[in-house]
């Protein structure tokens, strides 16, 4: 439909300036009155059906494009929440934003605008040409001699755009990031006095981008003078030879005006397009940034998958060795374990030995080599992500927060926890009397990343969290680090209430959480170095004595200068 709007939208107009030429040769020329009558409805008509043709073709041409644009944008979402871990660990946050806002933008300003305009100025320029062909073929080759040299001309002027807006957008990329890395830290930079240094980085950063976008001007600049000079040109032609055709009667007058009205027709649309090829140059340079986002693998999963309903939470691993890249050395080495499930299993170890990479290998953040992680005696492997990440919960040290309430923060919008639910989670983690003694509920408003709430609520609605979803195995990462002692008493509570019943793996530092556990694994520089109870430990006084010896939290930070980072 919007493909007919154009055609027909196009042949009308042509028909308006042969309407003007037969009312010249017919009414002026041939003094016949009576046809200005005539030609007076018949323009009107014409201009009534290009008006309808003209909302037909901007209308559905726009709902194509806004479709389109729309398609586009969820599935880029889509398939940026199930990349791996590894990609965002190398990719600024501030970069992927510029793929998800801007460049998608540009891109459907090219299907909103740019498709509809360029299709519909060539059907008009195709139209042009038929039209002054078929009034004098002689006169239409001496007027557009010289298109071919100017079109090539402003394309290759385009093609030296393109670049510049290539490296235009990467440095917007580049300040996308600096902000969103900044605007995330703005506690350290004012705490460190480094408003000035950043702002004096960000000011380079802008001068380069500025000075990018002022050569982008001039080029873009330059585009105007060559169009006009080729409008003089063509209409110069058709003047001068026009002329000439008319006075050896090759012409009728009505028919050079005629001439005349379609080829002023001719470089609106031709200019139209060349603007908009500048656009699609743009948007081209956005394309490809967006499909190499979308050209990023997805979380590998394996053909064959295993849905195994529930889980007891036995876990075994089996001649375990990890390392995040083939260059990098070896992060586990020789991990051999059997925890049962229902059992209770802490980890220790210096900063970089391996524990954190360990729990984010149960997650399927990163995949484990093949047959070596068991789940109830099922590879890890052969389970979907999202199954093993429905039955495994994990409260960290620095839990994520979102905007918005209480209530939402806890069931995160799942529509399979219900209100009770939430509410019994919250009253068996002690979160509900929190709440209740200051005065607020769970629809209390919680700002981004909980910035009005203290470091042992955030915790607590972690906590309340992994009841409401109640999976069959947790982990505890740092969960009671940097709390105050009056919430560190809470959070014990709402830790043994949590942890019952369930396969439990918590890292921590502080000795009154590992010394309840039922085993205590000790790792260094990957591998497992001793494995035991409290009480077994301390009297085969090796690493582990050591630490809970000189008070174990104070310890492992000391010593982490010895550790190995984990990349």
């Amino acid at each position: 439909m919007a493909i007919f709007a154009v055609a027909g939208g196009a042949t009308v107009a042509r028909l308006i300036p042969l309407l003007i030429g037969q009312a010249i040769d017919k009414g002026v020329v041939g003094r016949d009155l009576s046809i200005f009558t005539k030609v007076a409805y018949a323009y009107l008509a014409l201009e009534i059906m290009r008006s309808v043709f003209s909302f037909g073709n901007a209308f559905l041409f726009q709902l194509f494009g806004n479709r389109m644009l729309y398609h586009l944008r969820e599935d880029l979402m889509n398939h940026v929440q199930r990349l791996p871990m590894q990609f965002f660990n190398k990719t600024p946050n501030g970069r992927i934003v510029t793929r998800l806002t801007n460049d998608v933008m540009s891109l459907g300003e090219l299907f909103s605008e740019g498709v509809i305009s360029v299709f519909t100025n060539a059907v008009i320029i195709v139209s042009v040409v038929i039209a002054l062909s078929l009034i004098s073929w002689k006169l239409t080759v001496v007027s557009l001699f010289l298109a071919p040299f100017f079109i090539w001309a402003t394309f290759h002027l385009s093609n030296k755009i393109r670049a510049i807006l290539s490296e235009q957008k990467k440095k917007l990329s580049t300040i996308n990031a600096f902000l969103a890395e900044n605007l995330n830290g703005i506690k350290v930079i004012q705490l460190y006095n480094r408003v000035t240094r950043n702002r004096d980085k960000f000011s380079t950063l802008s001068v380069d981008y500025r000075d990018t976008n002022m050569r982008s001007i001039k080029a873009y600049a330059l585009m105007q003078p060559v169009m006009n000079l080729f409008n003089a040109v063509t209409i110069t032609s058709a003047l001068y030879f026009g002329g000439y055709l008319s006075a050896e009667n090759s012409i009728a007058i009505g028919s050079l005006v005629a001439f005349l009205m379609n080829i002023q027709d001719f470089i609106p649309p031709l200019r139209e397009i060349l603007e908009k090829y500048q656009q699609f140059q743009n948007s081209l340079t956005s394309a490809e940034r967006i499909f190499t986002l979308m050209d990023e693998p997805k979380e590998h999963e394996l053909a064959a998958l295993t849905s195994p309903g529930s889980l007891r939470g036995e876990l075994e691993i089996k001649n375990l060795n990890f390392q995040y890249e083939s260059h990098l050395p070896l992060v586990l080495k020789n991990i051999n374990l059997h925890i049962k499930a229902g059992e209770s299993v802490a980890l220790v170890g210096r900063t970089g030995s391996g524990k954190s990479t360990f729990i984010s290998l149960l997650q399927r953040f990163y995949d484990a080599p093949e047959q070596t992680v068991f789940v109830d005696g099922l590879a890890l492997e052969s389970i979907p992500r999202e199954e093993i990440r429905h039955h495994v919960g994990v409260v960290q040290q620095d839990n994520f927060i979102f905007r918005g309430n209480i209530r939402d923060n806890i069931g995160l919008g799942d529509p399979r926890i219900t209100e009770e639910q939430i509410r019994m989670a919250c009253e068996k983690t002690g979160y509900m009397a929190l709440l209740t003694r200051t005065g607020r509920d769970l629809l209390s408003p919680v700002a981004e990343r909980g910035a009005n709430l203290s470091v042992g609520e955030r915790q607590l609605i972690a906590f309340a969290r992994i009841l409401a979803f109640n999976p069959d195995i947790l982990i505890l990462d740092e969960a009671t680090a940097n709390i105050d002692s009056e919430s560190e008493h809470i959070i014990q509570d709402a830790t043994k209430e949590i942890t019952k019943g369930r396969t439990s793996i918590i890292i921590a530092h502080r000795l009154s959480t590992i010394e309840q556990c039922d085993r205590i694994i000790v790792l260094n520089q990957g591998e497992v170095a001793e494995m035991g109870s409290h009480e077994e430990l301390m009297q085969a006084q090796g690493m582990y004595y050591q630490f809970a010896s000189l008070g174990l939290k104070s310890t492992l930070i000391d010593a982490s200068a010895a550790g190995t980072a984990v990349p």
